[in-house]
């Protein structure tokens, strides 16, 4: 079984926000025609904007790919984008066929008094062969967002 994880970092744009963001196509990068995916995870910061989303194939009930796509936005003069600090993919042990996906990302801001500092959004999405998925934990470094 062979899985794919890719971190969306390409085709920048300027939005009229003036953030800056990286996008990609699903169907590029997964083996099959209709891939299942979760809802976007979405978490904002003061002058970043972090989404994390999953895409997966399956058959016969076994989950055969997975892609695990970031977006970002920020501002570029108070928070630039560093990139994906963790990512991973583990089964879930319960028999269901079923994959734990996490990534963590990083964001370097100056902070009101001038110093620098970082954000690590975070999302852990479980997916299952049958098409569902679900959001048990999400975050910023080690504060837990419901």
């Amino acid at each position: 079984m062979k899985f794919r994880t890719m971190a969306v970092a390409g085709c920048a744009a300027v939005l009229a926000a003036g953030l800056t963001t990286g996008t990609a196509s699903a169907t590029e990068v997964l083996p099959c025609s209709t891939p299942f995916t979760s809802p976007p995870v979405r978490i904002v910061g003061s002058g970043w904007a972090y989404q994390y989303q999953v895409l997966w194939c399956a058959e016969g009930g076994v989950i055969t790919a997975i892609e695990q796509r970031v977006t970002h936005e920020e501002d570029g003069s108070k928070c630039v984008w560093v990139g994906n600090a963790e990512e991973s993919l583990t089964r879930v042990p319960d028999g269901s066929g079923g994959w734990n996906t996490f990534n963590m990302a990083e964001f370097s801001c100056k902070q009101g008094d001038g110093t620098d500092g970082s954000f690590n959004p975070w999302a852990v999405v479980t997916v299952w062969p049958n098409g569902d998925s679900r959001t048990p934990r999400k975050g910023v470094g080690d504060e837990i967002l419901d």
